[in-house]
């Protein structure tokens, strides 16, 4: 059976009513004039929602209905979300997710003309990544080499160099990694295993949300 192609306002209501039960047409205009949906016009100015739109609804419905977030909250989410969508199709900014509960990955070794090459950097660009700690300084002559996180840190500080962020103003990022480092050493003493590597994985990804909303708060 074919999938619908585009409906109109009151078919989608009269599709995910069965699902949510107090669901009206004043509801879904309401949610399209909160940003929680965008579907295309006729020439006339009727709505048409595809079948993404439909699925977006239904998304935005259940984090209302499940997890009690208010719709600013669900619209960062939902930008979040299609960001990662679009990484997953080669678009985007292609930023990692990153565990830290997980070791580095040691299969892959680089050696410093490498990471160059894949990096962009300079070669005073890299000893300036050395120099404030950004980097291990490695031995060359005895043969030790990068491993895959660091060619990302590399990478990660040729973006910021394109926009006038310099190694040396990335000191306060090695402090603070320091300083939750030592943070996670001391408060999950106790924790093995998978309890650990949750702890830390938990802890981290609440330190990013508390530090992003706090940049967020000062530079607004």
């Amino acid at each position: 059976m074919n999938e619908k192609s585009d409906y109109t306002i009151g078919e989608v209501v009269e599709t995910l009513q069965g699902e949510f039960s107090g669901l009206t047409i004043s509801k879904v205009r309401y949610l399209e004039s909160k940003g929680l949906v965008d579907p295309n016009r006729t020439k006339s100015g009727y709505r048409k929602y595809s079948q993404s739109d439909l699925d977006q609804l239904r998304w935005v419905l259940r984090q209302q209905r499940e997890h009690f977030l208010p719709l600013r909250v669900i619209r960062e989410r939902l930008s979040s979300e299609k960001r990662k969508s679009e990484e997953k199709l080669g678009r985007g900014n292609n930023f990692h997710d990153v565990d830290p509960a997980l070791p580095p990955d040691e299969s892959l070794e680089f050696a410093k003309s490498e990471i160059l090459q894949r990096s962009g950097l300079s070669e005073a660009e890299f000893a300036a990544m050395e120099q404030f700690g950004l980097l291990p300084k490695r031995n060359e002559v005895t043969g030790e080499t990068y491993n895959a996180d660091d060619l990302l840190i590399a990478q990660i500080v040729s973006r910021f160099l394109g926009y006038g962020i310099e190694p040396r103003h990335l000191r306060a990022y090695r402090r603070a990694a320091d300083s939750e480092a030592a943070l996670l050493d001391q408060r999950l003493v106790g924790l093995v295993g998978d309890e650990a590597n949750y702890a830390v994985t938990e802890i981290s990804h609440l330190g990013y949300e508390l530090k992003s909303l706090l940049v967020r708060r000062l530079i607004h």
